[in-house]
C-alpha cells in the first residue's frame, strides 16, 4: 500500500503543474500566437521531450532540491505575487490608448510579459527570506512543524512534481496544441461572424471540439508520470511513507523494482513480490487507459456534431 500511495501522490502532483501550463500553453500557441512565433516555440518544446529522464532526475537531486531547501519561503511568496503581477500588468495594458496597443500584435503579448515575469519573480525570491523572519520566526522548517505539523524533506514530493511536470508538459502540449490548430476554420470564423469575441470562442468552440484529443493527451501524460522511474529515484528519498504532504519523500512501485530487483535473489519471496508489484502497475495502467479511451469516443460523439 505505501508504494501504491506513493505513485498516485507523485502522478497527482506532477499532473497538477503539467496539465493546466500544457493546456493553457497549447491553446495560446494554437489559437492566438503569431504564426512565426509559433514555428519557433513548438518546436523548442517538443525538443524538451527528447532529454532523458535521468538528465532530468540529476539536476532535480543535485540542484533543484537544494535550491527550493534554500528560497522555499520565496517561491510561496512567487506563487502568489507572479499571477497578481501578470492580472495587473494585463489590467494596465487593457487602460493604454489603442493606438499604442496595436503596435504590439496579440499573438506577441506574450513576450510583453516576460519581463514582468521575471522581475516579479526575482522580486519574490529576494523577499522570501523578509517573509521568513516576518511571519515564521526565522526558521520555515520549524514554523513548519509546529503550526502545520509538517515535516520537511530536502527531497519531496515539490521537487518530484516539478522536475516529473517538465517531463509530461512537452507530450501533453504536442497533442493538445496539434489538435487545437486543426479544428476546422469554419467554426471559428462562424462563432466570430455571429458577434462571439475570440476568448468565447476558444472556450465555446475551439476547446470542445479538440476536447477528445486533449483528454488522450492527458491520460498519455498519466502513463508517463506513473511509470516514470529515474526522477523518483534521484529526486526523492524513496522513503515508502503514506504521507500526501507535499514536504516529504515516497516511494513509488517502479522506483521499487528498479531498487530491489538487483538484490533480489531469483525465486524467492522478493524476487516474486517485485513481479507482483510490476503487475499491478500493468494492471492499473492498462485499466486507466482502456477507461481513458471509452471516455475518449463518448467526447468524440458528444462534440461531432459542432
Amino acid at each position: 500500500m505505501p508504494l501504491v500511495y506513493g505513485t498516485v501522490k507523485g502522478t497527482v502532483y506532477a499532473l497538477l503543474l503539467a496539465v493546466p501550463l500544457a493546456i493553457l500553453g497549447a491553446v495560446y500557441t494554437a489559437q492566438i500566437m503569431d504564426p512565426r512565433l509559433r514555428a519557433l516555440i513548438k518546436p523548442l518544446i517538443e525538443i524538451m521531450a527528447g532529454l532523458p529522464s535521468v538528465v532530468l532526475g540529476l539536476l532535480a537531486g543535485l540542484w533543484l532540491a537544494p535550491w527550493l531547501e534554500r528560497n522555499l519561503p520565496g517561491v510561496v511568496t512567487m506563487v502568489a505575487v507572479v499571477p497578481a503581477a501578470l492580472l495587473l500588468a494585463a489590467a494596465a495594458w487593457g487602460r493604454l490608448p489603442a493606438g499604442t496597443r496595436t503596435r504590439l500584435p496579440a499573438g506577441r503579448l506574450v513576450l510583453a510579459s516576460l519581463p514582468v515575469l521575471a522581475l516579479t519573480a526575482w522580486g519574490a525570491i529576494e523577499l522570501g527570506p523578509w517573509m521568513e523572519r516576518w511571519l515564521m520566526g526565522g526558521d520555515y522548517r520549524r514554523w513548519l512543524f509546529d503550526a502545520l505539523g509538517l515535516r520537511f524533506d530536502q527531497r519531496n514530493s515539490l521537487v518530484v512534481g516539478v522536475a516529473m511536470g517538465f517531463a509530461v508538459i512537452p507530450m501533453i502540449f504536442s497533442i493538445s496544441e496539434d489538435a487545437l490548430a486543426r479544428v476546422p476554420r469554419h467554426l471559428v470564423s462562424g462563432s466570430l461572424a455571429l458577434g462571439a469575441t475570440q476568448w468565447e470562442t476558444i472556450r465555446r468552440v475551439v476547446v470542445p471540439a479538440a476536447a477528445p484529443a486533449i483528454f488522450s493527451a492527458i491520460m498519455i501524460g498519466f502513463g508517463r508520470a506513473v511509470g516514470e522511474t529515474m526522477i523518483v529515484l534521484m529526486a526523492t528519498g524513496n522513503t515508502p511513507v503514506m504521507d500526501f504532504s507535499i514536504f516529504t519523500g515516497f516511494r513509488t512501485l517502479a522506483a521499487n523494482v528498479a531498487v530491489e530487483m538487483p538484490e533480489a535473489p531469483a525465486g524467492g519471496t522478493l524476487y516474486r513480490v517485485l513481479f507482483v508489484s510490476a503487475l499491478l502497475l500493468f494492471a492499473v495502467t492498462f485499466a486507466v487507459n482502456t477507461a481513458a479511451e471509452l471516455a475518449r469516443l463518448r467526447l468524440r460523439r458528444r462534440y461531432a456534431q459542432l
